[in-house]
């Protein structure tokens, strides 16, 4: 057997898949619940292969013939960008470690007991579609041989609205706790001197207006929820955001005695949505420095070069490698708090789904950077 980085490898040959095949096929009730029931529903085998769909998912994923997919696993049948990285396929890489549907099956296997759960898995499919999907795996005993019945249901929908409003109190939060931190210095501080006084009062002002943009932009979205978003893209100051970010967070209530340092900045003017990329941007800083101590630097930048821009966020420590399997996963956090872990789902949602950027991150050496690439826009050439 082939060594796996995670679920077992190993496939039965073609004579035993097709019998397997044929007596699901044969088994008249299987075959009524897999016509009758509304959600994706497969059949695999002990090798987690598919040996029989129903129609709901073949149309779902465009397959014309059940024999197009029998003998593949979940992953390669849905196309899953992950499924050619482990030795043997769908479940046998690293990234498939923190699958959910990976794992419901495994669960099903190991106990002989229903399991349920959730996985997003992204697909090749029209340029990289991203699905939100609720399983459940269920044991199933036909002909003296063990299968496990999995279903599959879209809970995307459910699942962005919830994002949506999670999102909204999150980073309301955030800028009231700016503002806090902001008014706590005002009120506690006899000696600000007369131009710092003016300038802190000039944030508040500026931080109220960007509240109201914010529960604006809520509402906008929310309306937009079962169609596509138009993002209001207007040029835009690159440098202004970084400097409303760094100010705001640099006396955030959350993160006392941490320090953010704006590098010097090439001047940009970009066509944006204003506020979106303020609150991706936000969420990368306040994310930053989460992860120091007291006493620690985040350091915020911004690169350019032909045909993009670059804005990074970065701040000594590293991700450990589970957590970095799953960063963008919905709702999963390191703190453990219910409600936590939207802030760097939200990064990649807002920037590449409404910004049209590209939201990542790189943790080595000691050091974690998250960034967002924006595309700069194509300039006709001088003749």
């Amino acid at each position: 057997m082939e060594t796996t980085f995670f679920a077992p490898a190993g496939r039965v040959d073609e004579h035993a898949l097709s019998q397997q095949h044929q007596a699901i096929s044969n088994a008249e009730f299987i075959t009524s619940v897999l016509n009758s029931v509304t959600d994706m529903t497969l059949v695999l085998n002990e090798q987690r292969q598919i040996v029989a769909a129903n129609r709901q998912l073949l149309d779902a994923f465009g397959v014309a013939d059940l024999s197009a997919l029998v003998g593949k696993r979940p992953g390669e049948a849905v196309s899953c960008i992950h499924n050619g990285e482990g030795p043997d396929g769908c479940g046998t890489s690293e990234t498939c470690s923190a699958c959910g549907a990976v794992l419901t099956i495994l669960a099903c296997q190991e106990t002989g007991k229903q399991a349920d759960g959730e996985c997003r898995i992204t697909t090749t499919n029209n340029g990289g579609t991203a699905l939100d999907l609720g399983v459940k795996a269920t044991p199933l005993q036909v002909a003296g041989d063990t299968y496990t019945l999995f279903a599959i249901k879209d809970i995307g929908p459910d699942k962005r609205r919830q994002v949506l409003e999670r999102t909204f109190f999150h980073d309301i939060l955030n800028t009231i706790g700016g503002i806090r931190g902001i008014a706590d210095m005002l009120a506690d501080s006899d000696e600000l001197d007369p131009e710092t006084e003016t300038e802190y009062k000039g944030l508040m002002v500026d931080l109220s207006d960007n509240l109201v943009e914010e529960i604006d932009q809520q509402r906008r979205l929310l309306a937009a929820e079962l169609g596509v978003y138009v993002a209001d893209m207007k040029d835009t100051d690159l440098g202004e955001i970084l400097k409303e970010v760094c100010k705001l967070y640099g006396n955030h209530v959350r993160t006392p005695d941490r320090t953010v340092v704006l590098e010097n900045i090439p001047k940009c003017t970009l066509k944006t949505d204003r506020p979106t990329l303020r609150r991706v941007v936000g969420n990368m800083v306040l994310n930053a420095l989460e992860a120091v101590p007291a006493g620690g630097t985040v350091r915020v930048s911004m690169e350019i070069d032909s045909d993009e821009v670059c804005i990074k966020v970065k701040n000594q420590g590293e991700i450990p490698k589970d957590v970095q399997l799953r960063m963008f996963k919905r709702s999963f956090s390191t703190k453990g708090s219910p409600g936590r872990g939207i802030g760097t789902y939200s990064m990649k949602l807002f920037g590449e789904r409404y910004l049209g950027g590209t939201v990542g991150f790189h943790s080595e050496n000691g050091e974690t950077t998250f960034f967002i690439k924006l595309p700069m826009p194509d300039v006709p050439p001088i003749i």
